[in-house]
């Protein structure tokens, strides 16, 4: 549950996703996120499922940048029950710090 120190934007990017694209499904994620009343894994599920297909990528692309954004990994225990137990605001943080990462181009 430790803060990720650093974010790589080219972990972050997954691969057949651009900077620009990255950027917008962190966007489009944490708006969907951010409006959810009730945070458990069901809940996030039925956000970002509908939300892969919104954006025209693959549900593993999508959850890829957002296991990163939220663990800091590329590889960590199922992404819905991790940001069920890390919470909302801790989530959201994270996807904003990986959100700047990638658009600044830096580990911000």
């Amino acid at each position: 549950f430790e803060e990720p120190a650093a974010y790589d934007p080219s972990q972050v990017q997954q691969k057949g996703m651009d900077a620009a694209g990255t950027a917008g499904a962190l966007s489009a994620a944490s708006a969907g996120l951010g409006a959810l009343d009730a945070w458990t894994s069901e809940s996030l599920e039925g956000v970002l499922r509908p939300l892969a297909v919104e954006l025209g990528v693959k549900t593993g692309q999508l959850f890829g940048t957002l296991r990163v954004a939220v663990t800091g990994r590329t590889a960590a225990p199922p992404l819905f029950e991790t940001m069920e137990a890390l919470g909302r605001e801790r989530c959201l943080a994270r996807m904003g710090r990986a959100l700047a990462a990638v658009e600044s181009g830096s580990g911000g």
